[in-house]
């Protein structure tokens, strides 16, 4: 054999195998494009959902790590400022999946479809400790209603004495018949005795229609003190009371400020109880107004208002839960997404390990 064809033996060969790798590499390429799934994924959310910044990170990142883990999922992150813009591009499908605490309400699944509730929340109030001052220990004395019982009580028994007086004036006593103002003041004093009970003696109706009379006002006295005495002794504990903190939604009246988020039911609660309600963007802008004195308190998610609070001095400040606006956070996917399925299934498997809410404390306990 001439050297001539054991060289082109040898170049046949190696154009074989090189066509062989290059075949199997092709193969592996198409393989690994058909089975990869390279997904759009939106976020949206502030601290310490979402942190600010070129690489995303938080409670959502965090989560959405967990459940695309093991999975053949490629993906790129798209930062959307505004919930309402996130949810608009998942409608139009431009995105394959928004991730953040979203609130799952009826108006939102009307447009696109959501996942497995992962975190059911609620709101909370924030505000500072306040003592009471003297005009805050005096000015239920001073308060509409309780000058209104004071003047009503006053009127009842002034028209008592003046009844007394008038079945009395004929009668045997002097006061009676030639000073009606003494008459009639004589005639308010029986009205204040016989309401308290106190009975001194010096004066008594003589006549049936003024024994009538004061009669029937024993009975009615009897009632009517009754209610009054626990309309003061209402006032008083209100008075005594050594905190003047918000910590319930009822307190948040007449012309107090507080920030709140963009939510129409609790901003319609506080302005009928007299308060005035300032939506901000985020819990951040929310404090800023709080130290500022712009507002009074801070109604917000329990979670970025807990990581807030863990920071703030507790002497100074107070957080409360009362239940209140409970809600459920989940991710907003297509209608017809095929993801769905895969992503709740995950969703309940975090869910029922723990470790979601270890995602959660973990990011609310940071410094």
């Amino acid at each position: 054999m001439t050297k001539s064809k054991i060289l082109l033996i040898i170049l046949l060969v190696a154009l074989f195998v090189f066509n062989s790798n290059a075949q199997e590499t092709i193969n592996d390429s198409t393989t690994k494009t058909s089975t990869s799934k390279q997904l759009k994924v939106g976020y949206t959310g502030s601290y310490p959902f979402i942190t600010s910044g070129s690489n995303p990170d938080g409670i959502i990142i965090d989560l959405w790590k967990e459940i695309s883990y093991g999975t053949d999922y490629e993906y790129d992150f798209i930062h959307f400022d505004d919930v309402n813009i996130g949810i608009n591009a998942v409608q139009k499908n431009e995105l394959d999946i928004l991730i953040g605490p979203i609130t799952i309400n009826l108006d939102r699944a009307k447009k696109i479809s959501f996942s497995q509730p992962f975190y059911n929340t609620e709101l909370a109030i924030l505000s500072p400790i306040r003592e009471l001052t003297m005009w805050d220990r005096l000015s239920p004395f001073f308060s509409i209603n309780f000058i209104y019982a004071v003047f009503g009580l006053i009127f009842i028994l002034t028209l008592v004495g003046f009844l007394v007086w008038l079945v009395e004036r004929k009668g045997e006593l002097e006061e009676y018949r030639d000073k009606p103002l003494q008459g009639i003041g004589i005639g308010v004093w029986l009205a204040i005795v016989t309401m308290t009970t106190v009975g001194y003696g010096d004066y008594s109706p003589k006549t049936p229609a003024g024994r009538a009379i004061l009669g029937s006002w024993m009975v009615i006295s009897l009632i009517m003190a009754t209610s009054f005495v626990a309309g003061i002794a209402s006032t008083l504990t209100a008075s005594s009371n050594t905190s003047n903190t918000i910590t319930t939604l009822s307190q948040i009246d007449t012309d107090k400020r507080v920030a709140i988020p963009s939510i129409s039911r609790l901003s319609d609660n506080i302005r009928a109880n007299g308060g005035k309600p300032i939506v901000v963007h985020d819990v951040d802008e929310a404090m800023e107004l709080l130290n500022e004195g712009k507002v009074e308190a801070i109604v917000y998610d329990v979670i970025p208002l807990e990581h807030i609070y863990n920071k703030l001095d507790k002497d100074e400040f107070i957080m409360t839960t009362n239940g209140l606006y409970k809600q459920n956070y989940g991710f907003v996917l297509p209608t017809e997404s095929n993801l769905k399925r895969e992503v709740n299934l995950k969703i309940l498997e975090l869910k029922e390990s723990n470790e979601i809410q270890q995602i959660i404390d973990l990011w609310v306990n940071k410094e």
